[in-house]
């Protein structure tokens, strides 16, 4: 009995270290910023490449400029590693995976991240409910609407919108 006792307290003990959150040092906080600004000078710059050539259409990363922004990628990820904090990041590595790969799955767990730290980013929830409903995933982007709506934000008539329109082509 009192084996099972100590095993449950010790596993108690673990697991409600492993919830509170770690103090990032200040020399972390300054490198994370760091890499997170290398990130998105690359992406700056290979989104302003593209604009400039084409500025009529919506930006697609062409092969040609892949590597930077997988480099760019490589800072965020440290800057993660460094400081898991700052939700910007999270969107930028998730806005790097729907504009790269189109990997939904991917750029919904990072705008996810982002939203765990900061529940009130709603231009993140919204963009968390268009890959929501490009996936056809729609209670989770009603979820994700009701949220906006909570928030009073002016990004929920648009979702409401794309909702709309996609359950009517559904039931079509």
């Amino acid at each position: 009995m009192r084996i099972a006792l100590i095993t449950l307290v010790v596993a108690f003990t673990i697991r409600t270290d492993a919830a509170e959150p770690k103090p990032v040092p200040k020399q972390h906080v300054i490198e994370a910023a760091r890499e997170f600004r290398k990130a998105v000078k690359i992406i700056a710059d290979v989104q302003s490449a593209i604009t400039v050539s084409n500025p009529s259409v919506e930006i697609a990363i062409p092969k040609s400029r892949r590597t930077d922004y997988l480099r760019a990628r490589k800072h965020l990820r440290r800057s993660i590693d460094l400081n898991s904090y700052y939700p910007e990041t999270y969107v930028f590595l998730a806005n790097s995976y729907w504009e790269l790969e189109d990997d939904l799955v991917m750029t919904i767990k990072y705008y996810s991240k982002a939203i765990d730290l900061d529940p009130t980013f709603d231009s993140v929830i919204s963009a968390r409910a268009a890959a929501f409903i490009q996936i056809k995933r729609i209670k989770d982007a009603e979820a994700d609407l009701a949220r906006l709506d909570e928030l009073k934000s002016e990004f929920a008539s648009q979702i409401r919108r794309e909702i709309e329109e996609l359950k009517a082509s559904e039931a079509k």
